[in-house]
């Protein structure tokens, strides 16, 4: 039985979905929008003024948080065309006046992209999130004996999550942001938006949370941040996307899930992904779910971050999943659909708002896994970054740990040689590379949790600019809400 204000639309979208080959054009522009990178107020203001000697309608809407990269608008009048805007953006970067410029484009989840919905049955619950295949092939349970992940904190940038569903037992911080336009709410809601125009709307309703729950199942003691910046269409764009991922930074996130794509490769993610790899902060992407090459998806193919393809339940390509030379890394997250009806035996399970769970698949789904794993393995290492492992040096020291525990995905997949990444992912391997991660409350990694611990916590007492590791509950701040999170690990 299908529990879904989308009735069979959303058996036949998912089904689509998972035979789709491909084929569809780039992402669209988003009309009246640039973005430029401005190292001084006077090459600002210089550019709104030249600007507006052809156009109408400029001005700064918008600036990414202690960087120099601003949102501008545009007016187009008759005969007019982007193109032109773009024109006279190349010309002042070529003057100096700007670092950089580029139009703003249209980002959104893999899944999305290509129609794929929730579906949702009586029989679809806990226990069966809790056992789904992906748990016994990844070793999660077996993992958890080494490292849950306590005291890591992910982002994850998508649209929303729903902090009141019953499994995540408080792991999703209360400061959550979102930057969707007209939304103030960090949670995963139903908006009514049909940004995507393909008749359906909230197509992409749940995903955040899904998203959310599968690395919870990875990584149950990290701390959960919401980053909205995609709507319940699962569309957004690049600066509101890149705005989320500096924001994440700024926060203290030791992981940013991306589980979304953008085929236009901008500047702005980019610089956003390269400084969170500097700066120590893991960036996970989804390959998309379009079963191509080209045109690749960003983060995913971005350098800096790690990129994930899907698998299924024999280590095989999902039939949806993208295929690029830049990936890094494969996992499940194929579902078994027949005659639009789940094998819950091979789907992939999670919590979707309402206290729900459902069956969905796509490469946001591998990713979530991979950032779980990630959470895991850096929970080990609370004494990074230090003197001998550098910042930017921890994103290939986590690399090297999946790649070395990982499953070769290359036998189970010949024809797709070099396309997937360089293993399926394994959890229960990859902590092996590192000793016991210390529990939730343990601040100074001595295995027990008691005075010491303590009198770290009330150190670091009232902190609030970025999360600290005695930021307990991942607030924001250290307060009594960390010391009764200590107290009952004592």
């Amino acid at each position: 039985m299908i529990k879904s204000p989308f009735i069979a639309a959303i058996v036949v979208a998912l089904v689509n979905a998972h035979a789709f080959a491909g084929g569809v054009p780039e992402f669209p522009l988003v009309p009246g929008q640039a973005i430029v990178r401005a190292t001084t107020a006077k090459a600002l203001a210089q550019t709104v003024s030249t600007l507006s000697q052809q156009f109408q309608g400029v001005g700064v809407v918008d600036q990414i948080a202690g960087r120099p990269i601003y949102l501008l608008s545009y007016e187009l009048s008759q005969g007019q065309v982007y193109h032109d805007v773009e024109t006279v953006l190349i010309n002042l970067v070529a003057q100096g006046t700007l670092a950089w410029s580029e139009m703003n484009y249209v980002g959104q989840t893999g899944e999305g992209n290509t129609d794929s919905l929730w579906l949702s049955g009586v029989a679809v619950n806990g226990d069966q999130y809790f056992d789904q295949y992906a748990a016994p092939m990844l070793g999660i349970n077996k993992a958890h004996g080494r490292s849950r992940g306590a005291g890591i904190v992910v982002s994850v940038v998508d649209n929303g999550i729903d902090p009141r569903h019953p499994v995540f037992e408080g792991k999703i911080s209360s400061q959550g942001v979102s930057f969707v336009p007209g939304s103030p709410t960090s949670n995963d809601l139903a908006d009514g938006t049909d940004s995507d125009g393909d008749g359906i709307p909230n197509d992409q309703f749940g995903h955040g949370t899904f998203v959310a729950g599968l690395i919870h199942l990875v990584a149950p003691d990290a701390m959960i941040l919401s980053a909205r910046a995609l709507d319940s269409d699962g569309r957004g764009n690049n600066f509101r996307i890149a705005q989320a991922v500096a924001w994440s930074i700024d926060r203290g996130a030791h992981v940013i899930n991306m589980s979304l794509g953008e085929t236009y490769h901008s500047l702005a993610l980019e610089q956003m992904v390269l400084e969170a790899s500097t700066r120590g902060v893991i960036v996970c992407g989804a390959a998309g779910n379009r079963n191509t090459q080209d045109p690749r998806e960003f983060p995913a193919c971005d350098p800096n971050a790690f990129g994930v393809s899907a698998c299924d339940w024999n280590d095989q390509k999902a039939p949806f999943s993208n295929l690029e030379v830049r990936l890094d890394f494969a996992a499940p997250g194929d579902s078994e659909i027949i005659a639009g009806v789940p094998t819950l035996a091979r789907s992939i399970i999670g919590p979707v708002p309402g206290n729900n769970y459902a069956v969905w698949e796509g490469t946001s789904f591998s990713n979530a896994f991979v950032s779980g794993t990630v959470a895991l393995v850096r929970a080990q290492r609370p004494e990074w970054p230090n003197k001998t492992v550098t910042p930017p040096s921890i994103r290939n020291r986590v690399y090297t740990v999946l790649a070395n525990s990982g499953i070769p995905i290359h036998p189970s997949n010949p024809n797709y040689d070099g396309l997937l990444g360089i293993a399926r992912i394994l959890a229960s391997g990859a902590v092996l590379e590192n000793p016991p991660a210390p529990v939730l409350g343990d601040l100074n990694a001595d295995g027990v949790v008691g005075g010491a611990d303590l009198s770290i916590l009330l150190s670091a007492w009232g902190l609030a600019p970025t999360f600290v590791r005695a930021d307990l509950n991942a607030s924001g701040e250290v307060d009594a809400r960390d010391l009764a999170i200590l107290l009952s690990a004592w």
